[in-house]
């Protein structure tokens, strides 16, 4: 997966968010079908954003011809949980600059946003994502990346949406 170059505009785009977003979804799917095959993937009736990130992320896992877009409040739970599935390169962002260095620097598989930031914001970064491609850059320091993946012991897996007590 991390030579995976050019850009990902025309791939399936698994669209992952919380249900606070719920009344805009139909507007981002409008800003994303100008890059790709959007797909939504979240079980409304669910309010624990993490099953959301889990499904997306299960469905870029591997692949070359999907990218995923995950949006929770301030993007940063997304982020976290998707980088924790092998082969998912999650990158929040906040700017066109951070979806740019996401592309050419990281070659990230999966952009998280905040649903703070405003549609028209958020849809800058968007074709940002997914129009900036992967040329190579840094691919030492990815493939070092994805070593450290293969060296890790598996995390247990819990049941979607169980929480455990500290």
């Amino acid at each position: 997966m991390i030579r995976q170059f050019g850009a990902h505009r025309g791939k399936k785009i698994v669209f992952g968010f919380v249900r606070h977003l719920l009344a805009e979804v139909d507007d981002y799917l409008v800003v994303l079908r100008a890059f790709g095959r959007p797909t939504v993937n979240v079980d409304v009736t669910d309010p624990y954003y993490l099953t959301s990130a889990q499904r997306v992320c299960e469905l870029v896992q591997g692949r070359s011809d999907a990218i995923g877009v995950l949006v929770c409040s301030n993007g940063m739970g997304m982020s976290i949980a998707a980088n924790k599935f092998r082969g998912v390169y999650a990158a929040r962002c906040l700017d066109l600059e951070d979806a740019a260095m996401a592309r050419t620097v990281n070659n990230a598989n999966v952009l998280c946003l905040a649903a703070r930031a405003t549609l028209p914001v958020n849809a800058s970064i968007i074709e940002a994502f997914m129009t900036t491609p992967y040329e190579g850059r840094k691919i030492e320091q990815l493939e070092y990346i994805a070593c450290m993946e293969l060296e890790s012991d598996p995390a247990p897996r819990y049941a979607v949406g169980v929480r455990r007590s500290a």
